[in-house]
This record gives C-alpha cells, sequence and structure tokens, in this order.
C-alpha cells in the first residue's frame, strides 16, 4: 500500500511506498511549537521507503539530528526526520482517515485543557522504543 500526501498549496508532493511503522499523537512542547496545533499528529515510515515527488520542502534543524521540513510557500508541516525514520504529519497525508493513531507520546507536556479519553496507550516520554527523542523542551 503507498501513502502520498502534500502540502495546502500543492507545491510539494511526497509518497511512502509501504505501509507506516506506526501513528501517534505527540504531545512535546517542540511540536506544537512547530505547528501551532496543542497536538500533533505523526505517521512513522522507515526513510528508505519515503521519497518527495515534487517540489523541495525547506529544512529547519530543530534539535540535534532532527530536522524538520514544510513548505515555504504555504507553511504546511509535513515532515520530521532523525534516526533514520521519517514521520509524516497525519494532516498533509491525502488519507489521513485510513490510519489508526496507536499511541500518545510526551503526555508529560501535555496541555492541562486536553482530555485523553481515546482509551489509547499514554507514555509521558517516547512511546516504548518507538517514535522520535525529541528535546523536552518546553518555554520557561
Amino acid at each position: 500500500m503507498e501513502t502520498s500526501g502534500g502540502c495546502l498549496c500543492g507545491e510539494i508532493r511526497y509518497r511512502a511506498k509501504e505501509l507506516p511503522i506506526w501513528a501517534s499523537f505527540c504531545h512535546c512542547g517542540m511540536c506544537r511549537k512547530a505547528t501551532g496545533a496543542p497536538v500533533m499528529s505523526f505517521v512513522e515510515f522507515a526513510d528508505k521507503v519515503f521519497e518527495w515527488l515534487s517540489g523541495k520542502p525547506e529544512s529547519y534543524l530543530s534539535s540535534e539530528g532532527a530536522v524538520r521540513r514544510f513548505c515555504r510557500t504555504c507553511g504546511s508541516t509535513l515532515t520530521f526526520e532523525m534516526d533514520g525514520r521519517t514521520f509524516i504529519s497525519l494532516g498533509s497525508l491525502d488519507h489521513p482517515e485510513r490510519i489508526e493513531i496507536q499511541r500518545h507520546c510526551y503526555t508529560r507536556f501535555r496541555l492541562p485543557n486536553v482530555n485523553l479519553a481515546d482509551g489509547l496507550p499514554e507514555f509521558e516520554g517516547p512511546s516504548g522504543d518507538k517514535g522520535g527523542q525529541p528535546l523536552d523542551w518546553s518555554p520557561e
């Protein structure tokens, strides 16, 4: 199964040639700042199955070894990449409804008004051995 998506304006397109490894809601402060959303949803793929089809996203080194990519025209958050994995933003997928979110990570940074009543497993940091290792960043 192929997964495809792109940015809001259509300048950038991508695809992943296999099923995702997993999908998660991330509550860390870095994702919150990068997206402007209280919670970010990522879908993880191995780098070797991911490719950019058109356009060239801008990159930002958000922490050591972690690159975030976005569209320079419309500002869409596209990926978070580290450790040989590409985490695609769920909202940038063509069919986000096909993805089943499996967990919450970095819940120790969860905003107090975000109610987690979905019954998914919750991890205060990265979800077990899975997921990126963003810095425990939170504005003072």
